[in-house]
């Protein structure tokens, strides 16, 4: 499960619960996710392992406290990152705030990287062994900037692979309640056709795997919009 939320004016409620983040930061995002429906969900103890090596591949210096909820908060320059780690029976809820005083980088930017590093470390099966993935079968947190929804589109799709290389799968906490009409995987490429819920036309996404990621061009009304990452979180081809 996955939700986005960016706003440009800091709430009193907001400065409440996170005391610790700049007080007149101009630009922040919020980001949930939730493990627990996944079908076969990371244990919690990966969520307390990725965050703090997601912020330091972004040049943070994380402060991890806390064991449920785990407390991981970090800084640097004008930039102020706090991540929650809830551990629930199966999964686990991950909350991030990201709040920003760099006119260089946006809080959207800085969260979808710390994202794509969190969901894109070496997975562990429930067993916890290795799992090697391939293919587009799955589940994808994906990020893109169309301006689709605000100020970035954000996702979470979840895709079955056959045999022969065809696509199925659902959405999940995606404000264009898109259904997914098919799809196709070849060689290292993704073609996926959605349709936006009370939409007349479509989305194709067309991408290649490189690792745990997906990365290419979103095509709409016959042109390349705009671009988009999918970082895979569970899941194997067939």
């Amino acid at each position: 499960m996955f939700v986005f939320l960016r706003r440009t004016v800091i709430t009193s409620a907001a400065l409440a619960m996170f005391a610790s983040a700049p007080a007149l930061a101009v630009d922040y995002g919020r980001w949930f996710w939730s493990t627990a429906g996944d079908a076969k969900p990371l244990p919690s103890s990966e969520c307390v392992t990725r965050a703090p090596v997601a912020l330091a591949a972004q040049g943070f210096t994380p402060r991890v406290a806390g064991t449920n909820p785990a407390y991981i908060d970090a800084s640097t320059g004008l930039i102020s990152v706090t991540m929650f780690c809830v551990a629930q029976p199966k999964g686990f809820y991950l909350i991030m705030v990201v709040m920003s005083d760099d006119g260089t980088k946006s809080a959207l930017s800085v969260g979808n990287a710390i994202s794509a590093a969190f969901w894109g470390a070496s997975m562990s099966d429930a067993n916890g062994g290795s799992a090697s993935a391939s293919g587009a079968g799955g589940s994808w947190q994906l990020s893109s900037k169309c301006a689709f929804v605000g100020s970035g589109w954000q996702s979470t799709l979840d895709l079955n692979q056959s045999a022969t290389g065809a696509l199925t799968g659902s959405v999940r906490n995606d404000p264009l309640t898109p259904a997914v009409l098919g799809g196709q995987f070849t060689g290292t490429t993704m073609t996926l056709t959605l349709r936006p819920a009370d939409w007349a036309s479509n989305l194709e996404l067309t991408g290649d795997l490189s690792g745990s990621k997906i990365a290419g061009k979103v095509h709409h009304l016959g042109a390349d919009d705009c671009t988009f990452t999918m970082v895979r979180t569970a899941g194997s081809s067939v």
